[in-house]
């Protein structure tokens, strides 16, 4: 393997239709990302502050995060226009000030319905009632419009707008993935070993108030991270001439939004790659699931969530080299060579728990050869997933550029609100699938907890949920691939058609 190769990856191809980026910008642009997931991470516990703060019932809890969904896809649009029709202003940028106003709005309501909601509603006799259900979906809603802001602000931009040299976008992808597992591994390692100690171990009022202030806080580190990073890109200078390619503001409405939907068939491809994937991912990483599996079946949550972390580091290693494969064979044939590769090892696990049972997988949690397998397993999930996220975040730079290309406009919000909006809305059925779940195997009033018995119930919940349902969105992935035609060589010819646009409106400047 030739490192200094992979290295000089990081630092652009040299060709003039490329827009390149500085190495220290793509480390650290990425940061919205850690931020993203951290408030990502501090939602899935919404369900135990409807519970344990507001005494609002499992069932309903279950109702609500649906409608939380679906409304979270109706704000994308919305934001997205917005975004996209702003100009970029030269003191506060456009993708940074989205970034702070988005932290803004998911910490204060964050606070809200961990730390001063539940408090209120318990003194003043309306935990359980509707007027306690209706202060918990006002402020729900707030969070949801704060991380659509940060989302099309973010995720949706950062990529597409640092650079669009094939040899730099998977490092910059690599470095958003980085920052995407290190926000869960981070908050998920205090949790388990510095908060939930101190409160018995237990998901409550009291444990979730100390932890929300802890994500607000890493949640604007990361923000903060981005906005340095962003500070030369994020002007009307770079990012600006973007946004009026040819020497017009792009202006973005309804009929661009249809447009993209009816004429982008690589969209319409990405969204099925992502989509599927998200639903099953939605499903395995809610917090009651993630419970049954650690603290219930293998039944310790902190050994647990080591080797969790452990995949998680070594499969940055993976995450990098496969970047560069995804590099020099472009998205498309990394997105089904790594689709077969998460097939096989999901059936392999699949398997080998099945073999366990629920009887044995507590097994896993102490000094065992359990231990090692189940490491090892994790070890290829991790790193595994994180090359398809990889893929998946190229590919939604690739569709930005295309649609660039195709109808002269740079709408990265709208490109990824329409992602999003489609995303949110079918693969919200996700939590709506593990909260039936739980609810089928006895957990309708209460949520599972640490040290409940180990049951065969709850291990078909988990292995179906956990590592059989992604099986399907991976076959998907296989399929939609075959109809996506942005290849390694479809994108360079796309970025010297861009490249010739932009060349022919400076000239028209002179």
């Amino acid at each position: 393997m030739n490192l200094k190769k992979i290295f000089a990856g990081m630092f652009g191809s040299n060709d003039p239709k490329y827009r390149t980026a500085k190495l220290h910008e793509m480390i650290l642009s990425g940061g919205t990302s850690g931020a993203k997931m951290v408030f990502y991470i501090l939602n899935m516990y919404a369900s135990y502050a409807m519970n344990e703060g507001f005494g609002i019932a499992v069932a309903v809890t279950g109702i609500i995060i649906q409608a939380k969904t679906i409304f979270d896809g109706i704000t994308d649009p919305v934001v997205a226009l917005i975004y996209d029709r702003l100009p970029v202003f030269k003191r506060f940028g456009k993708i940074r000030l989205f970034l702070v106003l988005g932290w803004a709005l998911c910490s204060g309501s964050s606070i809200l319905m961990f730390n001063v909601l539940p408090h209120y509603v318990d003194n003043h006799g309306l935990k359980g009632g509707a007027v306690g259900i209706v202060l918990f979906i006002v402020v729900y809603a707030l969070f949801v419009i704060g991380y659509t802001i940060m989302s099309i602000g973010g995720a949706s931009t950062i990529s597409s707008a640092l650079t669009n040299d094939p040899k730099q976008r998977p490092f910059v992808t690599f470095i958003t993935t980085t920052y995407q597992r290190v926000g869960p591994m981070l908050m998920n390692t205090i949790l388990a070993f510095t908060i939930l100690p101190k409160h018995n171990n237990e998901y409550n009022v009291e444990s979730l108030s100390e932890a929300c202030f802890v994500f607000v806080i890493v949640a604007f580190g990361f923000v903060l991270l981005s906005c340095i990073g962003l500070r030369r890109i994020d002007t009307p200078e770079i990012l600006g001439e973007m946004v009026a390619l040819g020497g017009k503001q792009t202006k973005v409405g309804i009929k661009e939004i249809i447009s993209i939907f009816k004429e982008n068939v690589p969209m319409r491809c990405y969204l099925i790659t992502g989509i599927t994937d998200k639903i099953a991912s939605n499903a395995a990483t809610q917090t009651i699931i993630l419970t049954l599996l650690n603290g219930i079946l293998i039944a310790n949550y902190k050994t647990a969530t080591m080797i969790t972390n452990i995949g998680t580091i070594v499969g940055f290693v993976f995450t990098f080299v496969g970047g560069m494969y995804i590099a020099k064979k472009g998205v498309k044939v990394a997105t089904k060579t790594m689709s077969l590769v998460n097939i096989v090892i999901n059936l392999g696990i699949f398997i080998f728990l099945a073999i366990l049972g629920p009887e044995n997988m507590a097994n896993i949690g102490k000094a065992s050869v359990a231990m090692v397998l189940y490491t090892t397993f994790m070890l290829g999930v991790s790193a595994a997933s994180m090359i398809l996220n990889v893929a998946e975040g190229m590919m939604r730079a690739d569709v930005i550029d295309y649609e660039l290309s195709r109808s002269g406009k740079y709408m990265p919000g709208t490109v990824g609100a329409v992602y999003s909006l489609t995303e949110k809305i079918i693969a919200s059925f996700g939590a709506t699938i593990a909260a039936v779940a739980v609810a089928a195997i006895g957990y309708k009033n209460t949520m599972p907890q640490m040290g409940d018995e180990a049951t065969w119930p709850i291990f078909w919940v988990v292995a179906i949920l956990t590592y059989g349902l992604p099986i399907v969105g991976w076959i998907a992935n296989i399929i939609a691939m075959h109809f996506y035609e942005l290849d390694y060589e479809r994108m360079g010819e796309i970025q010297q058609e861009i490249a010739d646009v932009k060349n022919a409106a400076r000239a028209g400047k002179k």
